[in-house]
């Protein structure tokens, strides 16, 4: 099987989807029965916007399926939002992360709605295959309409194995002191919900929690207002904004949290959830979304409205070290489950079916 991935998403995501379409391309590299090309806008253009418009109007709709049809692919594989308006005559996979852009637009970029509703949109019927991360967003793509079941398919993504306990002996570090932390994982953006973790951790502060709260995230869309919520808070000074971190840190921090806050309102899989349990952290995350799918009965689980019962969480969890314990053990087993050779070999099922078996 030669299958083309499109690595566009690398270069204009440094969250989720950019790590999920890292992740698989490691995992089918390592395949004896895939050929792997990868494929890349070519050029050196200058400026964001002059590259983003050769991006649009020529290497997607031209070079890519000129380049897919060069290189003798039996599919081509785009896993991001970035796909060719027509797919040419190689079959064409593509991956849908989530539906925001349809179910809940006012927590995206105007420019990330448009790619989704002008352009996925109309390719989706098209594609020989779709691919989601998660049942959750499979329902939501179906309930939609306009797409045969049997051409959706459920590859749910995986953790790197350096996401893990530390070594027996070596404590978890992340923290600038010997101040105990919580910590919060995600782009600074409406949909991640920083606001409910703000509050929880505040409301525990002044019930007398002693921690720090550890924010890792880059800037995103609309992030001015939870930004000045910080700068704000009562506890400003025990609030650490640590921006985008390498994955080599992104370890250590999870190691070192008590507990990952993950009060998200909407995620098509949820990445850091399964991240910081495979480190052994115990997430307390939004049930809402593909969490309560990915986490399962190995986490805690609240209304992402509710601040009160964040905190309540956060202070039963802090105040039962069996309980912490519990979760710890149960979200390593969860997170056993979940690896890139299993999305490796769905996402394969997928090619073949695409490519007609």
């Amino acid at each position: 099987m030669r299958a083309g991935l499109e690595l566009t998403v690398l270069e204009l995501d440094a969250g989720g989807t950019a790590r999920a379409a890292r992740g698989l391309a490691r995992a089918l590299a390592q395949r004896s029965d895939v050929d792997l090309v990868a494929l890349r806008q070519r050029g050196r253009v200058r400026g964001r916007v002059a590259r983003g418009l050769v991006r649009e109007l020529a290497w997607l709709p031209l070079g890519l399926p000129a380049q897919a049809l060069r290189a003798g692919l039996d599919v081509l594989h785009c896993p991001g939002p970035n796909v060719p308006l027509r797919p040419g005559r190689v079959p064409l996979v593509v991956t849908v992360q989530d539906v925001l852009a349809w179910a809940h637009p006012e927590w995206m970029g105007r420019a990330n709605v448009a790619q989704h509703r002008l352009v996925l949109e109309r390719v989706l019927p098209r594609a020989a295959a779709v691919l989601t991360p998660s049942a959750f967003t499979r329902a939501a793509l179906l309930a939609r309409g306009g797409l045969a079941p049997e051409r959706v398919h459920v590859a749910s993504l995986g953790v790197e194995p350096r996401f893990a306990p530390a070594p027996e002996g070596v404590p978890g570090a992340g923290g600038d002191g010997p101040a105990p932390y919580l910590l919060a994982v995600g782009t600074l953006q409406p949909r991640k919900n920083l606001e409910a973790a703000l509050a929880a951790f505040e409301r525990a502060a002044d019930a007398g929690l002693d921690h720090e709260l550890v924010v890792v995230g880059a800037r995103g869309w609309r992030d001015d207002a939870v930004l000045a919520r910080v700068r704000g808070s009562r506890h400003a000074r025990r609030i650490r904004l640590a921006g985008f971190v390498d994955d080599d840190e992104l370890v250590d921090l999870y190691r070192g949290a008590d507990a990952l806050l993950f009060p998200s309102r909407h995620e098509g899989f949820g990445l850091p959830a399964l991240e910081a349990m495979a480190c052994g952290t115990p997430v307390i995350a939004a049930a809402a979304g593909a969490l309560a799918e990915v986490v399962g009965e190995a986490g805690v689980l609240v209304d992402p409205n509710d601040h009160d019962a964040f905190a309540t969480a956060v202070l039963e969890l802090l105040g039962d070290g069996d309980h912490r314990a519990r979760l710890r053990a149960a979200g390593l087993r969860r997170a056993a489950a979940f690896t890139w050779a299993a999305c490796a070999e769905r996402t394969v099922s997928a090619y073949r079916a695409a490519a007609g078996g």
